[in-house]
């Protein structure tokens, strides 16, 4: 995630802060938390244009904390020019104003191109590419917070009958009216395009993500209709979350087994402030339902204690209601499956054909045995000829028993209605890929008075499966060396690439992934045929992440190489060049992930050795010599020990040796697997698990103050359950170590603990 600028991080703050104090006032307003007084859609004033749907919200807060009349705003600036400037000591909102000025490839994260470039492409090649937002924080204010109802009171007046409050507007029973033939028509542009609407005598409005079915009990069950218009719009939210849609992680269940708590919860939030939001639009207010009000306390706390976790919000609330403008425009919402089907499907007729077929037919034509081969489709009765070469394709001049005429009846009286002559060469040749002929018959035949005499047969479904039909070795996704995820795709019987893929396909993997679902290995391999298609139909995006991209070293050089992991869990490459033994360099984890998906292991570790000892290769230089993988363990554990504090107590020595062992001891069952180990009150993650903690958490790392770890990440035993959901989100396998302790025996000698390792759990 691209890091935040400082007043990024202060408009987030602020964002924080408006919609925490909302969420917690919902209990005291009946529930209403957004928009009490039936205000207008947020706009820029004096110009009209609306907003996108997060900055809306915000505005909307702001408005309502305020008591403004209307959600109308303007800059600073612009009203200073207007004569109207903001009032003094008056407080703004942020406002997150995005810059389209660079276009990155969808499938190639490293090339970029300018507005002016993207402009100029082809519609179909801006497909291609998506847009790279740079936020600009700007400060709006609400019309009530300058000079403008004093300066101007009529057009104040004017403002506020267009957009401001209920009561500014007027809104009654004629205006409720209004709205509900407003509404259905919404519904049905949902039925139509999203989800199928269904009433629901239950009296429980509930989305079946198994039917894919929005549920909502009857109008006149609502005591008021605007409760029928929020519930709607709730399941209708939840519904752009399915796997085949978005794919937000709180709507994928495995067999009616519903996901994570955590992932219900957010999920939940992504659903009050989409609808709410959406009730915006319609000029009404939102109330959290009761189930949501017993979350608050959990959502402002998880606000507060997750920096990323507003960034996230962002992003689904407003692809969700993207998803459903969509469908209000009339757009029909596929399926990712069915749209990513098509794709290839479209993709085929780009990609390099093969002609196999039409090569092995050209040999068979020939004059001196009067032989001719026919391609028969039967169902929709073609026949195509193929005649020796030099044969005229006009009538009346024909090579001595190729009369054309003859060759057509014979073909007519057999069912055929169109037939069509052909040379094996030239500009009149034979030369349709092999997918043309699926379904076809093909004969090597010659002419017998008035019929058609069948020599042999040719066999083109081999050649047609493999043009039609894409087999995979192997299919998995890789991290680059800037933690880029990749699909590394091996085509049966070709070498194998990595391709980029769109940010919504990496997201269906791993929600189905992280979520356990049977299919998906057939998500798998539903995303290897169609980036096999867009890759062979666009060679510039295969990726290799398997080899060195400087041609400049000479691998000769490098004789041998190892890999491999120490007893305290770190992963060196050790590597002997011009005949020299060198020290050891870290391997990063997509590196050693990378290696056991190499096509050929050995040559990955030589392209591994010219990136990690690219200096040395280059420079002609060489550092010390090393004995031994053996020797260099026994090093690493002698710098632990050299590294110790004098100070250190005999009993401290001997815990680090033992937790050491047990880190190590669990490390090597689960390598994998991000280990929490508890001591005392806290959870401890060491090493290469502590940068990826420290990443996705958000923590800092430490240094072990025993300087038996180099890394350290803790964090006390209370936050685990907000946490663990936060790593296995992010794809993290997790082992959680308990350590049982005996009692200390206190004697005239300090004896250590003895302690035992619990693995408690293993969690993706």
């Amino acid at each position: 995630m691209k890091e935040k600028t400082k007043f990024e991080i202060n408009a987030a703050e602020k964002q924080i802060e408006l919609l925490s104090n909302a969420l917690s006032g919902a209990a005291e307003a009946g529930g209403h938390w957004l928009n009490v007084s039936g205000k207008g859609y947020p706009r820029f004033y004096p110009t009209g244009v609306s907003v996108s749907p997060f900055n809306a919200l915000f505005m909307a807060l702001h408005s309502d904390k305020n008591g403004c009349k209307s959600n109308l705003f303007t800059l600073y600036s612009e009203a200073k020019a207007r004569g109207a400037s903001v009032r003094e000591n008056e407080k703004g909102v942020p406002f997150l104003f995005y810059n389209w000025n660079k276009y990155v490839n969808r499938n190639n994260p490293d090339e970029i191109i300018s507005r002016s470039d993207y402009v100029r492409l082809a519609p179909e090649e801006k497909a291609q590419y998506k847009g790279i937002h740079n936020a600009e924080v700007r400060t709006l204010f609400n019309i009530d917070q300058t000079l403008l109802p004093f300066v101007d009171k009529k057009e104040y007046e004017e403002a506020l009958a267009k957009y401001g409050n209920s009561i500014e507007q007027g809104f009654g029973e004629k205006e409720l009216r209004e709205l509900r033939p407003r509404f259905n028509n919404f519904l049905q542009s949902i039925t139509q395009n999203l989800s199928p609407i269904r009433t629901d005598a239950s009296g429980i409005a509930h989305y079946d993500t198994q039917k894919d079915a929005i549920y909502i009990p009857r109008q006149k069950d609502f005591i008021h209709y605007t409760d029928y218009v929020q519930e709607a719009l709730q399941q209708i939210v939840s519904a752009t979350g399915h796997q085949q849609r978005l794919a937000r992680e709180g709507m994928i269940m495995k067999n009616g087994i519903p996901p994570t708590e955590d992932a219900v919860k957010q999920e939940k939030l992504v659903t009050e402030i989409a609808s709410g939001i959406k009730m915006l639009e319609f000029g009404l207010p939102a109330r959290l339902s009761d189930a949501s009000l017993e979350l608050t306390d959990y959502w402002n706390r998880e606000l507060k204690e997750n920096p990323n976790l507003i960034d996230a919000i962002e992003s689904d609330v407003n692809n969700a209601l993207e998803v459903i403008r969509k469908a209000e425009r009339g757009e029909k919402i596929e399926y990712a499956t069915l749209r990513n089907h098509r794709q290839t499907e479209q993709m085929k007729g780009q990609m390099p054909k093969h002609y196999i077929v039409a090569d092995e037919i050209k040999k068979y034509p020939d004059k001196d045995n009067k032989t001719i081969v026919l391609v028969i489709d039967k169902e929709k009765g073609i026949a195509d000829v193929i005649l020796p070469a030099g044969a005229s394709l006009e009538v009346n001049n024909e090579i001595k028993g190729m009369n054309k005429q003859r060759i057509q009846t014979a073909l007519e009286k057999n069912g055929m209605r169109e037939v069509r002559f052909y040379n094996p060469d030239g500009a009149l040749g034979f030369r349709p890929d092999d997918r043309y002929f699926a379904e076809k018959q093909i004969e090597v035949a010659r002419l017998k008075n008035w019929a058609l005499e069948t020599l042999s047969t040719i066999n083109a479904a081999p050649a047609v499966k493999k043009a039609e039909e894409m087999s995979f070795e192997q299919v998995q996704m890789v991290q680059d060396d800037n933690n880029r995820w990749a699909l590394f795709i091996k085509p049966e019987g070709k070498d194998g690439y990595s391709v980029y893929p769109d940010k919504e396909d990496l997201n269906r993997f791993f929600t189905t992934l992280r979520q356990s679902l049977d299919n998906i290995d057939k998500v798998r391999d539903e995303l290897a045929k169609k980036y096999y298609t867009l890759a062979e139909s666009k060679p510039d995006l295969k990726v290799d992440l398997f080899h060195t991209a400087d041609e400049s070293i000479d691998l000769n050089r490098i004789q041998r190489v190892s890999v491999f992991k120490t007893k305290n869990g770190a992963i060196l490459c050790a590597a002997t060049i011009d005949s020299q033994k060198l020290q050891p360099r870290s391997v990063t984890p997509q590196q050693w992930q990378r290696m056991w998906v190499a096509e050929n292991r050995d040559t990955f570790k030589q392209h591994l050795a010219a990136t990690l000892y690219a200096d040395v290769l280059k420079k002609g230089q060489s550092q010390e010599q090393i004995p031994s993988e053996k020797e260099t363990d026994e090093a690493v554990q002698k710098n632990i020990q050299d590294n110790l504090e004098p100070s250190n107590k005999p009993e401290q020595v001997t815990e680090k040796s033992e937790t050491a062992k047990q880190w190590d001891k669990i490390k090597d069952k689960h390598p994998d697997a991000v280990l929490l180990f508890r001591t005392g009150e806290k959870y401890r993650i060491y090493n290469q698990d502590a940068e990826k903690t420290a990443n996705i958490l958000g923590l800092p790392i430490q240094k072990d103050s025993d300087s038996v770890f180099e890394k350290v990440v803790e964090f006390p035993l209370h936050s685990l359950d907000s946490h663990l959901p936060k790593l296995i989100r992010a794809g993290e396998r997790v082992a959680i170590c308990d350590k049982l302790e005996e009692k200390h025996k206190m004697t005239d000698e300090i004896t250590s603990a003895q302690e035992n390792d619990k693995t408690h759990g293993l969690r993706r």
